[in-house]
């Protein structure tokens, strides 16, 4: 006999917490749960892994830092090393949460879903691009991870998007360490956009291409930087998930400095 339990929901889409509830939850393909109680259901338990993968996440983020110097230039990569392999870097953007190390394997997909002990999460880890070189800079090179709400990973790049964070100029710079190398990045373009391909270009076929490139990047931003790049700058573009309706939030930088550790 089934052992039935009723419990009613109602939304109130004037409030946004609950509009982003019930968007999400049109997001769930209801041929496939048959009703919402099987998505709600669904949902929920989701939510439930994901909580307890969440305090997992924060608990490793927390070990990391405290076997390394929380400042970027003093990072003992020989340490990081010895848990992932894959490390290439670490990044610290001002007033955010960002402050990790960089991973890159061989494609896009594996950090998706997996942290830096290379254990399953669904909050992934911050990876670059498999196509990215931190020896020798690209044109364009690119930095993902998981726009959370509960802010970890890339989830307080939404913290760029308000007029106090981008305007102050402390918030301007981005920090990265690479294996042997100490770099800083100065941010010239900040926005949201529907999930395209272009900002993501790193390879181009000439200057004319590239500028054409860096053009359409600047007239995005949210913000005058007062900053006018050229085909000799490099890039950095930092890409998030914004929501639920595939916008991203992108912030781009060019490389300032470049110094030997």
């Amino acid at each position: 006999m089934a052992d039935n339990r009723f419990c009613g929901i109602r939304f109130n889409l004037n409030k946004p917490e609950h509009r982003r509830a019930w968007e999400y939850l049109q997001t769930m393909d209801r041929k496939e749960y048959k009703s919402y109680s099987n998505i709600f259901i669904t949902a929920l338990n989701e939510y439930i892994d994901r909580s307890k993968q969440d305090r997992s996440t924060e608990m490793l983020a927390e070990q990391i830092a405290d076997a390394v110097c929380r400042r970027i230039g003093n990072v003992d990569f020989n340490k990081l090393l010895k848990q992932n392999s894959d490390t290439v870097g670490w990044i610290y953007v001002n007033n955010t949460n960002v402050n990790y190390p960089i991973v890159q394997t061989v494609d896009n997909s594996f950090y998706l879903n997996h942290d830096f002990n290379k254990k399953s999460n669904v909050a992934g880890w911050i990876y670059l691009d498999y196509r990215a070189d931190f020896v020798n800079f690209k044109k364009n090179t690119v930095i993902y991870g998981h726009g959370r709400t509960d802010k970890v990973m890339f989830g307080s790049l939404e913290n760029t998007l308000e007029k106090s964070w981008y305007t102050n100029k402390n918030n301007q710079y981005i920090k990265i360490s690479t294996l042997n190398k100490d770099t800083l990045w100065q941010i010239v373009s900040i926005y949201v956009i529907k999930q395209e391909a272009y900002y993501l270009k790193t390879n181009f076929e000439s200057d004319a291409d590239y500028k054409t490139w860096i053009d359409k990047m600047i007239s995005r931003s949210k913000y005058n930087f007062g900053v006018k790049p050229t085909t000799k700058n490099k890039f950095l573009t930092l890409s998030t998930c914004k929501d639920f309706k595939g916008n991203r939030i992108v912030v781009q930088a060019i490389l300032v400095s470049s110094q030997n550790r």
